[in-house]
């Protein structure tokens, strides 16, 4: 009895050895995944204007909203998740963007934006911190302004703030060389609003 009993403590100890010992190496940037199976480390992800000269966030919907669309530059840092393997994931390309807008905690009552589904299909080289991959990502798109703005215009909403706080939440697919995914996410605060002077 003493016997078996010895035996099932030492197979517990085996097995949780064996799980403690399991695994590759860490993820990537706070919100990826899948790295162990695509071979990238997601190090940083940030989101910048396409020049200098625009600001991103603040989102025309009134003068520009037939026109334009607002667009950003997604900057990705990445390396290869075990440095010394001879198996290369890069390039990998980023295949599609799910986008979610929510409202800022101060005001409940801006009008609900539906989520946009962008495919940027940009390339991922293993860019660093001081010279990123840049990927171009469409950050609300057309309809969206019109929606906002006919909901103002309508008075179905009427938020306290204006222009009005969102946060837009990007969470990215991304492939490697061997079509293997993987996801990351980052996200971006916005105020939309007529800017007559852009």
């Amino acid at each position: 009895m003493k016997k078996s009993h010895l035996s099932l403590g030492v197979s517990c100890f085996l097995c949780i050895a064996l799980l403690w010992g399991c695994g590759g190496g860490g993820p990537g940037a706070p919100g990826s995944t899948n790295s162990e199976d695509t071979g990238i480390r997601i190090t940083a992800v940030n989101v910048t204007c396409p020049s200098t000269s625009v600001t991103c966030q603040d989102v025309d919907v009134q003068r520009s909203a037939g026109v334009t669309r607002t667009d950003v530059i997604l900057n990705i840092s990445s390396q290869k998740l075990n440095p010394n393997s001879e198996f290369d994931p890069f390039p990998a390309s980023v295949e599609q963007c799910h986008i979610t807008y929510t409202k800022s905690v101060e005001d409940p009552s801006s009008p609900t934006l539906e989520d946009l589904n962008v495919f940027p299909n940009c390339t991922i080289n293993g860019g660093t911190i001081s010279s990123p991959d840049e990927c171009p990502v469409t950050l609300i798109d057309i309809q969206r302004k019109i929606d906002y703005w006919t909901a103002l215009l309508g008075g179905i909403n009427k938020p306290r703030e204006y222009p009005t706080h969102y946060v837009a939440k990007l969470n990215c697919t991304y492939i490697n060389n061997l079509s293997k995914t993987g996801t990351f996410q980052t996200e971006y605060d916005i105020w939309l609003g007529d800017y007559p002077d852009q």
